[in-house]
């Protein structure tokens, strides 16, 4: 179970390995069944990316300093110094393809979110059970202790556990908090801005997917 995306010819895309709520319940009830302390980490993962939609690297650079505990947000910044071995492996990358960068250049820009729309606050107080995560975590980790590499391992981990069929891994999580906010009828704009896309097209994408809309507007003629 829980395997990563399938590679191949025929193109599969994430909001097809969306959860559905009782699945992720599932999958949050199985993180417990892990040793300590991936249990905690698992969980802590499952959360933050199926609700509050974090990429797998921004969890792999979260730090407790990204918390504004008055307004109860998350900020993913522009940009956060690191040397992570993944960081590292990227920046490798992106100076062989590029004769104009040093691989030191590249490493010093590292780490940054995915798009400038990435930067954005997160708000984390949307139910008890995320706020008493994100604060849990800063009881432990002043950031979070694991590679990138890791995180999917735990979330593979909490899906066999839950013996969840199908393709469970860190970006269906993050699909999952998008289908999950869209069912709930958070507009295409808000939802762009939390999921921190580029493209207003991919929230619309999902709006529509979910049927919200549409289902808001016949209850709005039928039921004068």
């Amino acid at each position: 179970m829980g395997r990563s995306p399938p590679t191949g010819l025929t193109t599969r895309h994430t909001h097809e390995d969306v959860l559905t709520d009782r699945e992720f319940e599932l999958l949050l009830e199985a993180c417990s069944t892990l040793t300590e302390p991936h249990d905690f980490e698992a969980r802590f993962i499952c959360l933050i990316a199926g609700r509050l939609g974090l990429r797998a690297g921004e969890i792999a650079h979260f730090q407790t300093a990204w918390v504004n505990w008055n307004h109860r947000k998350i900020r993913i910044p522009q940009h956060e110094p690191c040397r992570c071995g993944y960081c590292k492996r990227q920046a490798r990358q992106e100076a062989t393809h590029n004769d104009d960068l040093s691989v030191e250049d590249t490493v010093a820009s590292r780490w940054h979110p995915k798009t400038v729309a990435s930067a954005r606050l997160i708000p984390f107080d949307l139910s008890l059970r995320l706020e008493l995560c994100v604060e849990r975590f800063a009881n432990r980790y002043d950031s979070f202790p694991r590679s990138r590499s890791t995180i999917n391992r735990r979330v593979q981990a909490a899906a066999s556990a839950a013996d969840l069929p199908g393709h469970v891994y860190p970006h269906c999580l993050r699909a999952t908090a998008a289908s999950y906010h869209a069912y709930k009828g958070v507009a295409p704009v808000p939802l762009q801005a939390l999921m921190g896309w580029s493209d207003l097209a991919t929230a619309q994408k999902y709006i529509r997917i979910s049927g919200t809309a549409t289902a808001d507007a016949l209850r709005r003629v039928h039921h004068r």
